[in-house]
């Protein structure tokens, strides 16, 4: 790929347009950074046992509350509030067929439905290009630098780099399983979510990026509230100018 300013409007002219497999893997840090409180799950109701025929009821003890469910739907119960707003720090890398650019300095800063994503890409030469997306008022801009103007982009919802935009239900999570960490158990839980978009990567040949299957692997607590994880984010393009 080129280490050039990239343009959002055209793509470069001339040159071979073959396709590119795209790989981003970060690290995201959510510890101490979730802006709402966690939301606490009801107590399991105890349903009085009936009695039988000449004589008196006889206490029937209650389930034992499932703690991975309950930490499962308090988690998705915070994230899909409305106005839930929070704060992440990632690094990693940008893994592509010809190149890979360590990612450093990642922000993700969400209030609600507006979103602030910045990373730092560099490049083998040594340059680096701090890239910032927003989305605000459900439109989407980019801009390649600091000193470049923001550009309009088109972006689905669900791709806005939200973290967890994609999760509306319980069904939307895949639970795998406990982590024992420092003494504390965590639940660890899986789902959509691209809090980099191909479309970040500073190329100035690199056109038509689309998500494939990103994915965020997240440690939970057991008050839903989100720690730590790691993202993979696959995706493609095309690049001008390679064979």
């Amino acid at each position: 790929m080129t280490d050039a300013s990239r343009s959002t409007t055209a793509a470069p002219p001339g040159g071979a347009r073959p396709a590119l497999a795209i790989l981003i893997a970060m690290v995201v840090v959510l510890a101490a950074a979730c802006g709402d409180k966690p939301v606490a799950t009801n107590p399991a109701s105890i349903a009085s046992a009936s009695a039988r025929a000449g004589a008196s009821p006889a206490p029937t003890p209650s389930p034992t509350p499932d703690p991975a469910k309950a930490a499962v739907k308090a988690f998705v119960a915070l994230v899909t509030k409305d106005g839930f707003s929070y704060q992440a720090t990632f690094s990693g890398r940008s893994r592509h067929a010809t190149d890979i650019l360590p990612v450093t300095k990642g922000l993700l800063q969400v209030s609600g439905k507006n979103v602030l994503v910045r990373a730092t890409f560099k490049w083998p030469g040594g340059n680096r290009d701090a890239v910032e997306h927003r989305y605000v008022g459900g439109k989407a801009w980019i801009r390649y630098d600091a000193i470049d103007t923001y550009h309009r982009v088109t972006l689905r919802g669900a791709d806005t780099m939200a973290a967890f935009a994609a999760i509306h239900t319980v069904a939307d999570v895949t639970y795998l399983g406990p982590v024992k960490s420092g003494g504390k158990t965590y639940y660890q839980v899986s789902f959509r979510s691209a809090i980099v978009n191909p479309l970040m990567i500073p190329a100035a040949n690199l056109t038509e990026t689309a998500l494939t299957s990103p994915k965020l692997t997240l440690l939970i607590d057991a008050a839903g509230k989100p720690v730590r994880g790691t993202a993979e984010i696959d995706g493609r393009g095309r690049v001008s100018g390679q064979l």
